[in-house]
């Protein structure tokens, strides 16, 4: 038996996604310079969320100290529907930050309404995203739905 593939990478400027699984993603942030390549990446986003039917995606911000007033104001154009998003390494600046941008973002887009969590480390975002893709198949499992 040969070994898995490694996961696919996608570079957009100094960002990066990668994915563990078909529905899984790692999108890493360093400085938000670029708003283009932001919605370049979330629009790869998009595309996988609607080709699979979920998605699930952390988002390692280590990298990043600040978002741009231009990067903020871009919202709802930058959040794909996610079905659970967990932040990882966002200091205390950072989180308040995209606090508000997630909340701006649902009172703006009500589709736009998902969990979301802050870690400060993948291991356990990985998991808490596991356990919210388990949760989501229980109930398709138990209505036949999928």
């Amino acid at each position: 038996m040969s070994p898995a593939p490694p996961p696919t990478v996608l570079h957009f400027g100094d960002h990066c996604v990668r994915f563990v699984a078909p529905d899984i993603a790692i999108a890493e942030f360093k400085t938000f310079t670029n708003t283009e390549d932001v919605v370049a990446l979330t629009d790869v986003l998009r595309a996988v969320k609607e080709r699979e039917g979920q998605l699930f995606t952390l988002v390692d911000l280590s990298g990043v100290t600040t978002v741009p007033q231009r990067v903020r104001m871009t919202g709802a154009r930058i959040v794909p529907e996610y079905d659970a998003l967990a932040f990882v390494g966002a200091g205390f600046g950072l989180r308040v930050i995209t606090e508000m941008v997630m909340r701006a973002t649902k009172a703006l887009s009500p589709k736009l309404s998902f969990p979301y969590a802050f870690f400060n480390d993948s291991a356990a975002a990985l998991a808490w995203l596991q356990a919210q893709r388990r949760a989501r198949e229980v109930p398709a499992e138990a209505t036949g739905l999928r």
